[in-house]
């Protein structure tokens, strides 16, 4: 008797099974990555959700005031310096933990992290610096919930204008100083909101909501305006040292 044929591929047949597992993974991947990121940007917009929650718990337990930002680190009232580095020499290294709104978070430092950004050395403009990727308002540092006002104007630089929920904690764009030049917490003068969520970014507004916005590339901080306590129309794009109540007095 003959004996009988052992089942096995041929080469022909093992390279179209390969062929075939190639072409659904290029179909399948896409859907994967996507889905992946969209994981990501939920946990983005939480974390900005969670710090904007923070913020306002610090200001019920602080006569209504938002907590301090970087250039008010010199304060010798500890409840009243950085919300991000506290009481330090602002170097990044000393945040979140250092920061004033750290124990309202359950001292996660997670939340102060994109996940959609890698860790990447210093001065890399497209990385992140491993300890947080979010910034808040310079000019709302100390200032009283109720001289916030609910919404603000965006001056594009075409001259259209629009009303947007007043922004407080916002992602910055990593390559606009988080990470290079200016790796603190203040959000100011040339800085962006980030362009890495389907090119906008999410920032958190004074009502505890959280918004997406597609900043223009060539509008920052300054393009931001509200009415101040006096009434006058005043930008975000300032500088103030040091900055708690700075808002108040306008």
């Amino acid at each position: 008797m003959k004996p009988r044929p052992s089942a096995a591929f041929t080469l022909i047949e093992l390279l179209v099974v390969i062929a075939i597992i190639a072409i659904l993974a290029s179909l399948l991947l896409p859907s994967l990555s996507r889905a992946t990121e969209a994981a990501r940007v939920t946990v983005c917009k939480s974390n900005q959700g969670q710090l904007m929650k923070a913020f306002l718990m610090f200001s019920h337990d602080h006569n209504d005031s938002l907590p301090g930002n970087f250039w008010d680190r010199a304060n010798r009232d500890y409840e009243k310096s950085c919300w991000l580095l506290g009481q330090t020499d602002g170097n990044y290294r000393h945040g979140p933990e250092s920061g004033t709104i750290f124990s309202y978070l359950a001292r996660n430092r997670d939340v102060y992290r994109c996940p959609s950004l890698k860790v990447a050395k210093i001065g890399d403009r497209y990385g992140s610096n491993g300890r947080f990727d979010y910034a808040a308002f310079l000019v709302l540092g100390g200032a009283k919930v109720v001289n916030v006002e609910l919404t603000s104007e965006f001056r594009h630089r075409n001259g259209k204008r629009e009303w947007l929920p007043t922004p407080v904690v916002t992602e910055e764009e990593a390559e606009g100083g988080i990470n290079t030049t200016n790796i603190e917490g203040g959000h100011c003068n040339t800085d962006q909101i980030a362009h890495r969520h389907r090119e906008g970014g999410y920032y958190a507004s004074i009502d505890g909501s959280t918004h997406w916005f597609k900043e223009p590339r060539n509008c920052d901080s300054w393009c931001w305006f509200s009415r101040a306590p006096s009434g006058k129309m005043q930008s975000f794009g300032h500088v103030p040292n040091p900055t708690w109540g700075w808002w108040d007095r306008q």
